[in-house]
C-alpha cells in the first residue's frame, strides 16, 4: 500500500466547459438519429476500497485509503456485436471524509476496437482493461486506488497460448510548472502444457517543464523489466487454481540532474499465487540489488512500484476470502503482511467492485 498523492483540476471555468460537452455528447448520443444504426449502451460501475496499515515506516509510512469510484458511461457501437465502440463517461472519486470535486480529471473518453483476437484501446480509458493487473512491485496498490485509468493507446494481441500487450500511458503535459511524464510498457505471457513463460517491463520517462533547465530540473529516466517462468494448473489437488513463477527483477536507474549516472540494481523475484473455495493466498519474494535508488522522493512521480523493494530482501504475504462473488458484484477482504531488513508492516483491506452494463 504505496502512499500516492492525487491533485484535482481547481479551474471552475474549465471544469463547467467540461461538464457542458459531456451533457452536450451525451444528448447526442441518445437522439434517434444516432441511435438507428448503431448500438447505445448505458452503464456504471463503482468501486470501493478500505486498506488501512500499520507497522515499520522504514519504506512505507502508515497510512489508510479509503474511498470510492462512481462512473457512469455511455458507449456507442457501429451494431450488436460489432467491432467498434466509442465510451464516454466520468469517474468520479468520493474520499471517505472529504468533499468529492468534479474535475477534468475525472473525464472518461475512449475509443476501442474489439475482436477476439486483436484490441486496440486508445483515449483515456479503465486501467482493468488490461490483459492482466500489472503486479504491486510494478505499480503499486495506491497508484491503482487513485489513478484506475491510463490516457494513451494499449494494442493487445490473444492467441491460443497467450497474449502480448504493449501500451503508452501518458500521465502528465508538460507546461510552464508540470513535467512532461509517460510510461512505455509491455506485457507478455504465453502458456503451454501448464508451463509459462512471460514478462513484465515499462520505462517510465520524467522530463523538464516547458523551459526546462531555466527552472534547475532535468529527465529522470526509470526502467523495470520482470521477465520469468513457471508452471501453473487450473486444479491441483484439492486446490481451484496453482500459479507458480520465478525470475529476475531488474531496474536500470538514471538521475540526469545529481550523478548522471545509471544504477543497475537486479535480483531474484518469486511468486506463488493459491486459490481454494473462496480462499486466496499469494506469497512474493524479492532477494537482491536495492531498487529505486533515489528512494522515496521519486515516488508517485518516476517510480511506481511498491516502495519495499529499497530493502535488499522483501516477503509479501496476500491473503483474501470471497465474501461473494456474482455476475456483477465482488466483495473481498484481506490483509497482507510485509517483512523487510527492517521490520514487519501489515494492512487489512475490503474491496468493494461492481459492473452494470459497462464495458
Amino acid at each position: 500500500m504505496c502512499f500516492f498523492f492525487r491533485t484535482f483540476g481547481t479551474d471552475n471555468n474549465n471544469n463547467m466547459k467540461h461538464k457542458k460537452l459531456f451533457i452536450a455528447l451525451a444528448a447526442l448520443l441518445m437522439t434517434p438519429a444516432a441511435t438507428q444504426a448503431q448500438q447505445l449502451e448505458g452503464g456504471a460501475s463503482i468501486n470501493g476500497f478500505f486498506d488501512n496499515s500499520e507497522g515499520d515506516a522504514t519504506y512505507r509510512r502508515a497510512d489508510t485509503f479509503c474511498g470510492t469510484h462512481l462512473m457512469p458511461t455511455i458507449t456507442l457501437s457501429e451494431k450488436k456485436g460489432g467491432k467498434h465502440h466509442i465510451t464516454a463517461g466520468y469517474d468520479l472519486l468520493t474520499e471517505w471524509g472529504a468533499k468529492p470535486e468534479l474535475g477534468a480529471d475525472g473525464i472518461v473518453a475512449y475509443y476501442e476496437y474489439n475482436t477476439p483476437r486483436l484490441k486496440f484501446l486508445l483515449g483515456k480509458y479503465p486501467r482493468r482493461k488490461m490483459q492482466q493487473e500489472m503486479p504491486d512491485y510494478l505499480v503499486c496498490d495506491s497508484i491503482k486506488y487513485y489513478r484506475p485509468m491510463m490516457t494513451g493507446f494499449d494494442f493487445q494481441y490473444v492467441g491460443s497460448n497467450g497474449h502480448l500487450e504493449v501500451f503508452l500511458d501518458w500521465t502528465a503535459k508538460r507546461s510552464e510548472t508540470v513535467r512532461e511524464q509517460f510510461m512505455a510498457g509491455i506485457d507478455t505471457r504465453f502458456v503451454k502444457h501448464n508451463i509459462q513463460v512471460g514478462m513484465n517491463a515499462y520505462y517510465y520517462h520524467y522530463a523538464n517543464e516547458r523551459g526546462g533547465s531555466d527552472i534547475g530540473h532535468k529527465p529522470h529516466d526509470n526502467t523495470v523489466m520482470h521477465p520469468y517462468a513457471g508452471l501453473c494448473w487450473q486444479q491441483a489437488g484439492p486446490l481451484d487454481s496453482l500459479d507458480i513463477r520465478a525470475g529476475l527483477l531488474a531496474g536500470a536507474d538514471r538521475d540526469r540532474a545529481t550523478d548522471n549516472k545509471w544504477h543497475t540494481p537486479i535480483g531474484f523475484l518469486g511468486e506463488v499465487n493459491a486459490v481454494w473455495k473462496r480462499l486466496t493466498m499469494t506469497e512474493t519474494f524479492y532477494a537482491g540489488g536495492r531498487q529505486q535508488q533515489y528512494g522515496n522522493r521519486g515516488f508517485g512521480q518516476y517510480y511506481w512500484g511498491d516502495t519495499y523493494l529499497q530493502s535488499p530482501w522483501y516477503s509479501r504475504t496476500d491473503i483474501y476470502y470471497t465474501i461473494f462473488d456474482d455476475h456483477h458484484v465482488t466483495l473481498k477482504a484481506g490483509a497482507a503482511f510485509h517483512f523487510t531488513d527492517k521490520g514487519m508492516h501489515f494492512n487489512q483491506l475490503l474491496t468493494l467492485s461492481a459492473d452494470i452494463g459497462t464495458r
